[in-house]
């Protein structure tokens, strides 16, 4: 379970002990869910803290939409992450030229059916499948068709209006790796819920 666009240290923490095991920050420009260099490291440093105490580790995703390659390279110097999200569309970043020694995790936004011949140009250990909006690089909170990944079998997060209410529906549905949620546990707009965010991973954990 991936609960993505965390601004909150508190919050944080809590995902962590819920049991969560990505938690992804979120350095778009164009997020309402953008955290700053200065925030991160206070949500790193609270959850190094708790992870001790509950002797539990999350995996953090710095997450990127309509960054330069240079401030990708700056920001991953500074904010040590497990992995890092592009999304698949994004015109501003070369990825062939970014220089970021970690793991790479690509965000496809899913138009029409697909299989995994479509999906082989991305090279990274699992990918995010997420609704497709034109000038968005994910979090809208709309769901796409599911049966157009139904044929996909390599490794991938479902993403696109996940809530605690469809999220076990939707894993018995398409048995993904993993389920990637921004809005759905939200009480406004970039604005985290901590009862939304316990069911949504009980009831992923528990199909």
């Amino acid at each position: 379970v991936k609960i993505c666009g965390i601004c909150d240290p508190d919050i944080a923490v809590f995902c962590l002990e819920e049991g969560a095991d990505f938690l992804g920050l979120n350095f778009s420009p164009t997020s309402v869910r953008k955290v700053s260099l200065d925030n991160a490291k206070n949500i790193l440093g609270e959850l190094e803290i708790a992870s001790k105490s509950k002797k539990r580790k999350v995996s953090i995703v710095n997450l990127f939409y309509q960054n330069s390659n240079e401030e990708i390279e700056m920001i991953c110097r500074e904010i040590k992450s497990d992995l890092i999200q592009l999304i698949a569309k994004d015109e501003k970043v070369v990825f062939e030229k970014l220089n970021v020694p970690i793991p790479r995790i690509y965000s496809v936004g899913i138009e029409k059916k697909i299989s995994d011949e479509d999906l082989q140009k991305y090279n990274s250990d699992f990918l995010i499948l997420d609704t497709y909006k034109k000038g968005e690089g994910g979090g809208s909170g709309f769901a796409f068709d599911w049966d157009f990944i139904k044929d996909v079998r390599r490794n991938y997060l479902l993403a696109g209006g996940l809530t605690p209410e469809n999220v076990f529906h939707a894993i018995k549905y398409l048995k993904p790796y993993g389920v990637d949620v921004a809005s759905g546990v939200e009480s406004a707009k970039g604005i985290k819920d901590k009862n939304k965010i316990r069911e949504f991973i009980q009831n992923a954990k528990r199909s």
